[in-house]
């Protein structure tokens, strides 16, 4: 089986060049159609937005660190100013105009934040992860719909094929009674029922072929390549371990994502209420400049650092860091709600692998048994014994026996497929 496998994808690798032009291969596996559905799918093309986009996010918080300038200037009349009524000879003490100008160039540069950038990546970066993962979750949809498709076409395939064989039986008796009818040893009407019989058979077919042909159309479409009706598609058998279980469900895995941003919102908070340290410049030029007793234009500058802390926030800080801690819990809820309803699902899957199971080992009994009464049935009536419509009868429940054993076959691996899907393992 592992030997098989690697055969596979090797001819799937091997096909590459033909497929990028469009051309299918002659033969598809599941595993095949799964990883090409994903490939071409338009939502894969947000993965590289999403990444782009957090890029530039984060390269604007690192900015923060850079030093700030800005062009400032201010015009202004008031109605007074500061006097010194001082009035000793020999003393004049000037007064300022009431007209004031000033026009300078500021710049602040941040020292430490208190760790808020460090903290803004690391938030975006969880972001990111976040919106990757959420579009995991709509890939993982469009190979359920893969499987869908695939498992409709082996399903229509195999009915086919069996009515086309049912059909060659019917003719094949049909013309065993043509000497019979002849010579006035069997009724032309069991001929006739005969002759009914195929052409129902031909409309069964008729319609699986439509569906086949709408069916062959949509998977064409989710994989973006001409898909020929004459295309084989392989039965999957793949191997399923119901001893461990593990949840590897995307939408799972999202759960756990944000959980884990909520953990880093919680070191946001603390790092928002953290001492912030700046250093600031000014050169400007105006009247007055820094002696405000001065009524001349003057260059002036000065130079400082600052400290900004919010020593009591009246518990803010404890109570955002709550809110945090029940959105974690709201999301715990929701992934042990979802493991839960995984595992009940898996005990449904396992459930219907062992019933196809049960039911293919039985099948190939009655088969038989049935295969022996449609030829007894076949031998009666050409000696007259029974009509044409009870030797239908009997032909329809032998090859509806064979149909059932295909169908099982079918059902089992989409039972396997679908405890796969469950788990996450697609």
């Amino acid at each position: 089986m592992i030997f098989l496998k690697t055969r596979i994808k090797l001819l799937a690798i091997l096909l590459l060049p033909l497929i990028v032009q469009g051309q299918a291969p002659d033969t598809l596996t599941l595993d095949f159609c799964h990883q090409r559905a994903v490939e071409v799918y338009p939502l894969v093309k947000q993965r590289m937005l999403n990444a782009e986009a957090s890029d530039i996010q984060n390269q604007n918080s690192g900015k923060g660190y850079l030093p700030q300038f800005g062009l400032n200037g201010r015009a202004s009349y008031q109605s007074d100013v500061t006097t010194v009524p001082i009035t000793n000879p020999g003393i004049s003490i000037p007064i300022p105009d009431k007209d004031m100008y000033d026009l300078y160039l500021g710049l602040d540069q941040l020292i430490w934040d208190g760790g808020i950038t460090r903290e803004q990546k690391n938030l975006e970066d969880a972001g990111l992860k976040i919106d990757q993962q959420e579009i995991e979750v709509e890939l993982y949809k469009v190979k359920e719909r893969v499987n869908g498709l695939y498992f409709k076409i082996l399903f229509y395939r195999k009915s086919k094929e069996l009515l086309l064989i049912n059909r060659q039986v019917v003719v094949d008796k049909m013309e065993e009674l043509e000497s019979g009818i002849r010579n006035g040893v069997v009724l032309q009407s069991n001929a006739d029922v005969l002759k009914a019989q195929t052409l129902e058979i031909d409309q069964g077919v008729t319609e699986i072929n439509s569906d086949l042909t709408a069916t062959f159309g949509m998977l064409g479409e989710l994989l973006e390549m001409e898909v020929p009706l004459s295309t084989t598609l392989i039965l999957p058998d793949p191997l399923i371990d119901a001893q461990v279980f593990i949840n590897l469900r995307p939408e799972y895995q999202l759960l756990n994502l944000q959980k884990d941003k909520l953990e880093l919102s919680k070191k946001m908070v603390s790092a928002s209420y953290m001492p912030k340290f700046s250093g600031f410049g000014r050169l400007g030029y105006g009247k007055p400049g820094l002696n405000m007793l001065s009524n001349k234009f003057d260059t002036y500058y000065l130079v400082g650092v600052g400290l900004k802390w919010n020593i009591i926030n009246w518990d803010k800080q404890k109570n955002q860091k709550k809110i945090l801690d029940v959105q974690q819990g709201i999301v715990e809820v929701r992934k042990e709600t979802f493991d839960k309803n995984i595992k009940i699902q898996l005990e449904d899957d396992l459930a219907q692998v062992n019933k196809y199971n049960e039911l293919i080992m039985n099948d190939q009994e009655i088969i038989d048994l049935r295969e022996r009464i449609a030829k007894t049935a076949s031998s009666q009536l050409d000696n007259g014994i029974i009509t044409s419509t009870q030797y239908l009868d009997e032909l329809n429940k032998a090859t509806r026996a064979n149909l059932d054993l295909e169908v099982h076959r079918i059902k089992l691996s989409l039972a396997k497929i679908n405890y796969l899907k469950t788990i996450g393992k697609l």
